[in-house]
Formats: C-alpha cells, structure tokens, sequence
C-alpha cells in the first residue's frame, strides 16, 4: 500500500496539467497543414527510450526496453494535396549489438479534398489511430515494424474517422506459413462542444487475421484461417476548468472480444467483454488517469497484456475475471519546436490478488526537416 499512496502522492504534487498523452507524444506523421509545395527536404525523425515493466501478474513476466528508433527521410510535396515520403526505419536497442530492425519506408498521402484524404505505403499512425491501450499497446511504436497499406482518413469540425489495413506478414506461392493483417475503424463523433462541457463518442473496431489461399505447410495440413475482432464504444466528457488545470475528463467505455473463426481458433477464449471507467485531469503539460477495469474473458491480441484474460506466451494461463485499479501520469516538456521530453508512470493493482504491478519510462523526442531545394 505505501507504494501505491507514494505514486498517487507524486500525482498529485506533479507540474501543471496541454497535455497529450504518450500516443499523441510519440507521433511524427507530418500534418497535412505542415507540408508546404515544392520543397525537398530531408527530415529526421527519432525517439530515444527506456521503459522498465515490473509485473507481479501470471499473464506476463516484467521487462525492460531501452533503445532508439530513427528514419531519416526524403520528402517532397509537388503540389500541396501531394505528400512524397521515401526513407528507411532503424531500431536499435542498447546492449546489442545490431539493429533490432532495417526497414525501408514509403509513403505517399493525397487529399482529395480539405477533409478526406488517403495514405498508401507506410501508414500515418498519429496518436496510433486514436485506439486504446486496452486494444492497442503503446509499446508497439517502438517493438514491431511500422504499419504499411493502405489507409483512408476523414476529419470535419464534427467528426474525425479513418479505416485502414496493415499488411503485416506478405506471402507467395507455397510460402509455409500464414498471411497476417489487421483492418482498423476509428471514428470520434463531437457532440457537443461549447464554454464550458465537451462531449464526445469514440468508436473503435479491430480485426486481425491469419490466413490465406496459395501457402501451403510441408508438415501437414494448411493452417486454418482465424479472425479475431475487438470493439469499443463510449463516452468522454470534458469539463473546461481553466488555464492552471485545464479540464476534467469523465469517461466511460465499453469494449467487446469476438473470434469470428471460432471453430479453428487457437486462442483459449471466444468470446468476452470489459467495461471500464476512467477520469482525467489535464493541465497544460501532464495527464493524469485514474481508472477502474473490470473484464470477463476478455481478449485483445494486440492489446496491452495486463489488461487481458490470457496469457499471449502460456495459453494454458487464463484468468477469467478481472478487477484492476489504474493510476497513470504523463508529463511532457517541448524544449525547441521540434524536440520534446516526456515521463511517464503507470500502476496497475489487481483487486482480487491485491498485486501490485508498475511501469515508468522516459523519452526523447526528435522531429526536424532540413530544406535542401526549393522548385
């Protein structure tokens, strides 16, 4: 218990709340109102970070990621509803001894009008497609390959969307194993906005799939496609308080698990649901969440592991019915326009076991674009 009063003591003695959280954070998509025709520029976009896991769960043992990842790019808007990006992705993690990861990067974006545009080779993942933790680790920005395919985005005073599918494993003919992609939703729907409340309706729909028609398996039979769905609906509402603390958020979300190939899927559970509830003070450099979660069979394949009912690596480790306390704090600081610093610390408390697991990271953000030719 003195671990928990100290983190929430920490919360409550931390600097004034514009604050984003670590998704918005770790963006580096350049925004469509940035690009300006007619300009070659080589652009460097990196992100140095150490984040340390201490779990006390049977779902998962603790860890530690320390590195960087860098892509240095070339970019050229022809005109400006034309964005050219050709570079390569490196991760590197301290202590070995070669890149984790050499990946060359494409992106092309084009909008068709000022509110519908659509990107094709790496994707724009800016506040990694607005999903949530419990669907999405934030982890992965700096774990897997960056996303690729096709994506379709949509943004007006009302609402914000986009749909997207990431090809994540390519095959060819007779290749022994499996094709995976993911196909994403996410639409936030605003309400209601004036002086004073905000209130919006986040939608989140998640499919993963394995499969595929031309691969074959030399040991045997063709491994059975799987479909695995997740979805998410809720309810934010904003409270403007003023500039020192700048709202008060109260949220609460629904959220769903579906194998839609029940009858080959390989996963322990089927079907199952969460529900969670969760308040938000912001000033204008941190966020701070307290949130309550409760989940029966609830499963994320790509979501973060605390929150799920199953272990990923034992599947023989399921724990049905969960109960968990959240505390979270993110700080950040922008020190020139394109670097920024950022910490943040995360405890999870297991209602039944009464275990006590934390994490805490720090980061070093950079994003900058060197002019070489001007048409």
């Amino acid at each position: 218990m003195k671990k928990i009063l100290y983190l929430f003591l920490l919360i409550s003695l931390s600097s004034r709340l514009d604050a984003q959280d670590f998704q918005s954070f770790s963006s580096a998509y350049k925004e469509v109102n940035e690009v300006k025709a007619g300009e070659v520029n080589f652009r460097l976009e990196s992100m140095g970070f150490f984040w340390n896991n201490e779990f006390k769960s049977e779902l998962v043992k603790g860890y530690t990621l320390t590195g960087a990842f860098l892509r240095p790019k070339l970019t050229f808007a022809p005109v400006d509803d034309l964005y050219l990006e050709v570079g390569a992705n490196l991760l590197n993690y301290n202590g070995m001894d070669h890149f984790a990861s050499v990946l060359p990067w494409y992106s092309a974006r084009y909008r068709f009008t000022k509110s519908f545009s659509v990107v094709i080779g790496n994707l724009d993942q800016t506040n990694q497609h607005g999903l949530s933790a419990q669907l999405w680790e934030p982890e992965r920005i700096y774990t897997d390959k960056p996303e690729a395919g096709l994506q379709f985005l949509y943004s007006c005073k009302k609402l914000h969307a986009q749909t997207w599918i990431s090809w994540e494993q390519f095959i060819q003919q007779n290749d022994p194993f499996q094709e995976h992609l993911t196909y994403g939703l996410t639409g936030n729907y605003l309400a209601l906005q004036n002086s004073e409340l905000t209130f919006n309706l986040p939608v989140q729909l998640l499919l993963l799939h394995q499969g595929g028609e031309i691969n074959t398996n030399p040991n045997g039979p063709r491994p059975m496609a799987q479909t695995h769905a997740n979805f998410e609906i809720g309810e934010e509402l904003g409270i403007h308080v003023g500039e020192k603390l700048k709202s008060i958020n109260l949220n609460s979300y629904w959220l769903g698990y579906d194998a839609l190939t029940e009858d080959t899927n390989t996963l322990p559970i089927a079907q199952g649901h969460a529900f969670l509830i969760e308040t938000t003070a912001k000033t204008r450099n941190s966020q701070i969440s307290v949130s309550y979660w409760n989940a029966y069979q609830f499963l994320a394949p790509k979501g973060r592991i605390l929150y799920q009912s199953a272990s990923y690596t034992d599947p023989s480790i399921t724990i049905p019915e969960r109960s968990m306390l959240t505390a979270k704090l993110f700080w950040q600081k922008n020190i020139i326009k394109d670097a920024r610093v950022a910490f943040q610390a995360e405890s999870y408390l297991d209602l039944k076991t009464m275990d006590l697991s934390y994490s805490y990271g720090f980061f070093l953000l950079l994003n900058s674009d060197f002019l070489l030719k001007k048409f």
